[in-house]
């Protein structure tokens, strides 16, 4: 059987358009995993050519935005004998209805079901040390772009608000 978002009546550019933002993707990324499917749907080559001259950016910018998308596990690329693959049918494995519920969750529930038991004391003494520095909706962004990378820890939420302040 089809997997839901191979159907005919799926549109995956609203999904997507509709998800990004649970989704933890940057504009420039969502525009990227648009862009080849787009380029998919029309048969169009894909090549960093394509993509650069497309998205009015050059190689090295492209890599970073690949480089993320690899790193959250919503792409992956392959080479063969036609040249580059895209594929992000990875990207609709994750459920944006595990994140409507959190809008109403306070930040330790956040935190809990990142680390996937209940939170030590020393685990709400850092919580408590990050609302300190940082807004809550930013802890909250950083805990979901830690859920994105695989990362169960407060101190890679803590890695992640530190390089959000250096850029």
């Amino acid at each position: 059987m089809k997997k839901w978002y191979k159907q005919a009546y799926f549109d995956r550019k609203i999904w997507i358009i509709e998800n990004f933002d649970k989704l933890n993707l940057s504009a420039e990324e969502a525009m990227l995993i648009l862009l080849i499917d787009y380029a998919k749907d029309t048969k169009k080559k894909i090549n960093y050519d394509f993509l650069c001259s497309k998205l009015g950016i050059d190689t090295r910018a492209l890599d970073k935005i690949l480089s993320g998308l690899v790193g959250k596990h919503y792409l992956s690329i392959n080479t063969n004998e036609k040249g580059i693959s895209f594929d992000f049918d990875n990207i609709f494995e994750f459920d944006p209805e595990k994140y409507e519920v959190i809008e109403n969750k306070n930040i330790y529930d956040i935190a809990e079901e990142l680390v996937n038991k209940p939170l030590t004391p020393a685990q709400l003494q850092k919580i408590n040390e990050l609302l300190d520095k940082y807004d809550e909706n930013r802890i909250i962004d950083a805990i979901r772009t830690a859920e994105a990378y695989r990362k169960t820890s407060l101190d890679y939420v803590e890695g992640i608000l530190r390089n959000e302040n250096k850029q």
